[in-house]
């Protein structure tokens, strides 16, 4: 199993349209075959969306990668980013 956490600051004035652009990308990855989460947390005192990620394991989780809505919708989201995005990636979880 796979987890990734990531962390996106995004640019003030910007919000709804992220979020209506990413929530399309959200639904095309829970469709992925190998994709056991894909959930979303938007903090509004600071700006920051954080997404919680879940594959099966790191074959699905690098296919992921390859997808139409990732290579082409997910990277065009960087547009709103305020900052770099953070990401973490867990594997083997002990229980």
């Amino acid at each position: 199993m796979v987890k990734i956490v990531g962390k996106f600051k995004i640019l003030p004035g910007v919000e709804e349209e992220y979020l209506a652009e990413l929530k399309k990308c959200i639904l095309a990855t829970r469709g992925e075959p190998g994709c056991l989460e894909y959930t979303a947390f938007w903090n509004e005192d600071e700006n920051v969306l954080t997404l919680f990620e879940c594959f099966r394991d790191s074959d699905a989780a690098a296919k992921h990668l390859e997808y139409p809505h990732y290579a082409v919708d997910f990277r065009a989201l960087k547009k709103y980013y305020a900052a770099k995005a953070e990401a973490t990636r867990y594997e083997n979880p002990i229980v």
